[in-house]
């Protein structure tokens, strides 16, 4: 475990849903989901049905980027074992550049959108994204493809790099 408490990081675009809920929190034994993302902190209704997914027992945190960060770096989750979900790579170079330490990040789901190029199947990236994987990678970030843990383990740079 880390010693910010943050047990997993996984980007997915889908947020909270059966493979994070389930799968991920049995198989690291999370005691709380955190949504680092500005779109849902500002978004009632959807914090609402996010929380409904939230498995009975464990704490959630449906918050802002930088309400994360400055949770996270204050020491407020140290003890807990946290899975870390965020929508975009893009959210994680914030993390990164705001002082979380994050270790290894696990891509599940991007869905195909609007200017997305396929990495991976249930991997679709923007130019943005695509640059934001490569600077985490840089910055010494393992990413990993999985998108359920009894998966084999992809590492993401390996798609990254037939692109080029």
């Amino acid at each position: 475990m880390s010693s910010n408490g943050i047990i997993h990081v996984r980007i997915d675009d889908r947020l909270i849903h059966g493979q994070v809920a389930v799968f991920w929190c049995n198989a690291v034994n999370a005691t709380r989901i955190m949504v680092a993302n500005d779109d849902v902190a500002a978004n009632e209704l959807q914090k609402s049905a996010l929380r409904l997914v939230v498995p009975a027992g464990l704490s959630s945190s449906l918050i802002s980027v930088d309400t994360a960060i400055a949770n996270i770096c204050a020491g407020k989750y140290i003890g807990q074992k946290v899975i870390l979900v965020l929508k975009s790579p893009l959210d994680a170079v914030r993390m990164l550049r705001g002082g979380v330490e994050l270790g290894i990040v696990n891509s599940g789901n991007l869905s195909v959108r609007e200017g997305t190029v396929n990495l991976k199947k249930n991997i679709n990236v923007t130019t943005a994204e695509l640059e934001a994987f490569k600077q985490l990678h840089a910055a010494g970030i393992k990413l990993t493809a999985k998108l359920v843990p009894d998966n084999a383990e992809d590492d993401l740079m390996d798609y990254i790099k037939k692109l080029e």
